[in-house]
């Protein structure tokens, strides 16, 4: 099956992210159950990715696959007008997330960035987008730089194909540096549509931003006249039921959401204050003929009511951080030096530091060989872990004692193993 998957889809899967699991050993999926992930081989692999952290209830959900089958008898898709269960759906994010008045669907959290920034610039009348380095927004040209290359190093797109001009609209600065967020703003505010953060970043493991980092951003905001988007792809739901602009004491102007909202079934949604929002209604374009998808709908609202009536976000938040914990004692048992950060559903290990990074840079000063070695151990012991050093290890509701307790025994004979 892989010979196959090479020979038909470039480098043997969909996407650059998920086929670098092939690297540690090649991996077909057959199905998946609870915390639980099934290969083509036979294996029964504990899952510790959880599809980038978008199963957060656990694979094979019984409620949202109910849900879902259920809508596929009444209707595939409709293309038309609007769907009662999307007109559900709204309501129920816009009732759980703060400063949302409206809601823009789309099929990927890419899409929804994408909205958020045509957006920001209609609304100012600017071009000019502020990002910053490790922060990861999708894969299109406006969001492909510096995503695992420090500012330090020049502005850089991490794909071929990006006209050189994209660059001009886009400024990537330091993650978590308040002064260079004022610095630049002081110059050039006057140019920016918005500022892009991750309140928590991902792709350089699990680094929350500080609140005096946020508050800037806020306030900076504020003074210039952009517009402040949160990017909540990833900590909607798992870092909290109403994200973290409440944790953060800030009201974003627009937020997007997607992967734990609907159990990681096709789902993605911008949202926001009415007066940004409503310029898609004649002014601003985002469309698509899989947007709002009557089976996403249908799948996202089952799951979205159920982690609500659950407190998942308070389940995984408790797993992750007992996960941490033993990850942690582990790697102190061998005398690995090691830097375990948890915050909500996910939690990431960097080999060879001694603090917990704030920054790109920082990250990128752990060691990645031996995090490599890690991961291949795990594998060995039944684990599935993103080989790649600067994501993350991501929990669901599934995850329990009975899982615990292997990857308990997996993490220790990894660390042993990097020891020796």
């Amino acid at each position: 099956m892989y010979g196959r998957a090479l020979k038909l889809l470039p480098g043997g899967a969909t996407g650059w992210l998920r086929r670098g699991f092939h690297s540690v050993r090649p991996l077909v999926v057959s199905g998946g159950e609870g915390a639980w992930i099934f290969t083509v081989d036979g294996e029964r692999l504990l899952d510790m990715h959880m599809a980038f952290g978008a199963v957060i209830l656990g694979h094979s959900d019984p409620d949202v696959s109910a849900a879902v089958s259920e809508e596929a008898e009444r209707i595939v898709l409709h293309g038309a007008g609007v769907l009662d269960l999307e007109v559900e759906y709204a309501g129920l994010l816009s009732s759980l997330f703060p400063n949302v008045d409206m809601v823009v669907f789309t099929a990927s959290g890419s899409e929804a960035v994408l909205a958020a920034v045509r957006a920001a610039r209609a609304y100012t009348g600017r071009d000019l987008i502020v990002k910053f380095e490790g922060n990861y927004h999708g894969w299109h040209d406006y969001f492909v730089f510096n995503v695992k290359t420090p500012i330090s190093r020049g502005l850089r797109p991490e794909s071929g194909g990006v006209p050189g001009p994209v660059g001009e609209a886009v400024a990537v600065l330091p993650y978590n540096s308040p002064e260079t967020l004022e610095s630049f703003m002081a110059e050039r505010g006057g140019e920016v549509a918005a500022i892009i953060v991750e309140p928590v970043a991902h792709s350089m493991g699990v680094v929350p931003a500080s609140r005096e980092f946020i508050l800037a951003a806020r306030r900076l905001c504020k003074t210039y006249g952009c517009l402040l988007v949160f990017d909540e792809i990833i900590t909607g739901i798992r870092c909290g039921l109403r994200g973290l602009q409440e944790y953060y004491g800030v009201d974003a102007d627009l937020i997007t959401l997607g992967k734990a909202i609907a159990n990681g079934l096709p789902v993605a949604a911008l949202g926001g204050k009415r007066e940004f929002m409503a310029l898609f209604e004649d002014k601003v374009v985002s469309s698509g003929t899989f947007a709002a998808h009557p089976l996403s709908m249908a799948g996202g609202i089952a799951a979205l009511k159920k982690a609500v009536e659950k407190r998942v976000d308070r389940l995984v938040s408790e797993a992750a951080s007992q996960y941490a914990r033993v990850a942690r004692e582990a790697l102190e048992e061998s005398r690995v030096e090691a830097a375990v950060s948890q915050f909500g559903g996910s939690f990431s290990i960097h080999i060879g530091l001694q603090e917990a990074p704030r920054s790109l840079s920082d990250a990128l000063k752990a060691d990645t060989r031996a995090y490599r070695r890690m991961v291949e151990s795990l594998r060995r012991s039944g684990v599935l872990v993103n080989p790649d050093p600067l994501k993350r290890l991501s929990l669901s509701m599934s995850h329990g004692d009975g899982e615990l307790e292997l990857f308990s025994e997996a993490v220790r004979k990894a660390a042993k193993a990097l020891k020796e």
